[in-house]
């Protein structure tokens, strides 16, 4: 679970006041919700678009590993249109099979999809390290940034 005001709040109240709201708009409790939809937050900084870039960067990095990867069967013309519909690249709005890279976790609707053509080693081997780049650049670009400006 990410580390939302409301998710400190309820961990440990003796710490973090239940009634304080979003350190950065003073008008909302910080839910991961309001995280993406702060009115305060200037929509170039905004998380909603830092997230959507890193998703996109991530589904560009993807595509272009199984591509080159060695698959069961041959891959079919339409496996790039259909790598690029599945829910979980969608985040306008946000998907629930999207949502689950930003809490850490892996889409089953990717990992069914590429195992119709990709062995569970090779799809691990390709999804390894980039989802652990976008979980760093993740925190970087969005949380600690978030957490900086709290605590101050």
């Amino acid at each position: 679970m990410l580390l939302t005001l409301t998710t400190l709040q309820k961990r440990k109240p003796h710490l973090y006041n239940p009634s304080w709201p979003c350190s950065q708009c003073n008008s909302s409790p910080e839910t991961l919700n309001h995280l993406w939809t702060c009115p305060y937050i200037l929509p170039e900084f905004s998380p909603l678009n830092t997230f959507k870039t890193l998703l996109l960067d991530l589904q560009t990095v993807y595509l272009v590993k199984f591509l080159f990867a060695i698959p069961l069967k041959s891959l079919p013309d339409s496996f790039v249109a259909k790598f690029m519909a599945i829910d979980c690249w969608d985040c306008d709005p946000f998907s629930n099979s999207c949502l689950r890279f930003a809490r850490e976790l892996i889409p089953m609707s990717l990992t069914n999809f590429l195992g119709t053509y990709f062995s569970l080693f090779i799809i691990w081997s390709i999804i390894n390290t980039p989802l652990h780049d976008f979980h760093f650049d993740f925190y970087v670009q969005i949380w600690l940034y978030r957490s900086v400006f709290f605590h101050h």
